[in-house]
């Protein structure tokens, strides 16, 4: 008795060492987001500007050079402010346009009303079929 109580302690040790793979000391994540302006461009156009905004993550200025380890969320950042289309928008951002959702909303109403009609006009065939039904001829009749 007492080997097949050793036996299930052997059988849970790999889950054991498993979860224990999931305990972790590193807590969240979290880096500041956003870009600054860290100097005067050289010109007006957008490289010179993308070439002074530096991420807020990443904590070096961007003529720095050589090996710089970065810090989380830094490499984002620098991938987002490679792919935007004009880099004063990563310091000031836009104004937004109309919503898009009207056409949505128009084409809803279209199909809301449509079936409003649809019902109506089935009610009026109802009554009509109801009323020519009581007033339908049978064989006696003839």
């Amino acid at each position: 008795m007492r080997y097949h109580t050793s036996w299930r302690s052997w059988r849970l040790l790999p889950l054991t060492l498993l979860l224990s793979g999931c305990v972790s000391s590193m807590g969240p994540s979290s880096w500041e987001s956003g870009y600054r302006q860290v100097d005067e461009p050289a010109g007006n156009d957008a490289e010179a500007l993308r070439r002074v905004i530096a991420p807020n993550s990443c904590g070096v200025s961007p003529g720095q050079a050589g090996i710089v380890p970065l810090p989380p969320g830094c490499a984002n950042d620098l991938n987002l402010q490679a792919m935007v289309e004009r880099p004063n928008d990563l310091l000031y951002g836009r104004e937004m346009g109309a919503a898009r959702g009207a056409p949505v909303a128009a084409a809803a109403r279209e199909r809301l009303e449509d079936r409003e009609r649809a019902n109506s006009r089935r009610v009026v065939l109802e009554s009509e079929a109801r009323g020519s039904a009581s007033r339908s001829v049978t064989t006696g009749d003839l």
